[in-house]
C-alpha cells in the first residue's frame, strides 16, 4: 500500500470502550514505525461520531488511507424507540434499538468505503471482553513487528523520542541551577 501512496492508517472502532485502545494503537504504530523517512500516520477515529465528521474527507479527499473498522455486534441491544417517537421521516426507527442503529451505521460505513474503492479491512467482534481485547492487543503488536520488518525499520527503538527526553532532562537540570 505504501508503494501505492497510502500514507495514513485509520483505525475506527464502533465502540466507545475501544477509544482508548485506538489511542494505544496510534502511539504503538507511530513510535514503532515512524523512522528513517518511513511509516504511515496512524489516525484514531471513533464511529459513529467521526463517521459523520470525517467520512466526507475519506471518500472525496486524497486517496492516501487504509481503513480498519472494528465492528461490535450490537443488533437488538439497548433501548427501543417507540413508534410515537419516530414520526414521519423517522418512522424507519420505530421499534428499533440503539444497537440496531449502531449496527446499521457501522455496516453502512464499511460498505461505503469498500464500494468507493478504499482499502478497507473489517474486524468484527461478537463481544468485547478481556479475551477479545487481549487478542486485539496481540494482533496489533505482531502486525507492528511484521510491518517494521517489511519496511526495514527496527520497531523496538525510538530514537527521535529519546532525543526529546534527553533535551527535557537537560532543560530541567538547567532550571535547578
Amino acid at each position: 500500500l505504501a508503494r501505492r501512496g497510502v500514507a495514513m492508517s485509520v483505525l475506527m472502532p464502533y465502540c466507545d470502550r475501544l477509544g482508548t485502545f485506538a489511542m494505544w494503537y496510534r502511539q504503538l504504530w507511530a513510535e514503532s514505525l515512524g523512522k528513517d523517512g518511513m511509516g504511515t500516520t496512524p489516525v484514531k477515529a471513533l464511529g459513529a461520531v467521526d463517521q459523520h465528521s470525517q467520512v466526507q474527507l475519506y471518500l472525496d479527499g486524497p486517496r492516501d488511507k487504509l481503513f480498519t473498522l472494528m465492528l461490535l455486534d450490537s443488533a437488538g441491544r439497548g433501548g427501543r424507540v417507540e413508534s410515537a417517537r419516530a414520526p414521519g421521516k423517522l418512522s424507519y426507527l420505530a421499534g428499533r434499538t440503539i444497537g440496531d442503529l449502531m449496527e446499521a451505521e457501522q455496516n453502512a460505513t464499511a460498505e461505503t468505503l469498500v464500494r468507493n474503492g478504499c482499502p478497507t479491512r473489517v474486524i468484527r467482534l461478537e463481544r468485547l471482553d478481556e479475551q477479545a481485547l487481549g487478542a486485539l492487543t496481540m494482533h496489533y503488536m505482531l502486525e507492528t513487528i511484521v510491518a517494521g520488518r517489511l519496511m526495514g525499520v527496527d520497531p523496538f527503538d525510538q530514537p527521535a523520542v529519546e532525543q526529546g527526553k534527553v533535551l527535557a532532562r537537560e532543560y530541567l537540570a538547567e532550571m535547578g541551577k
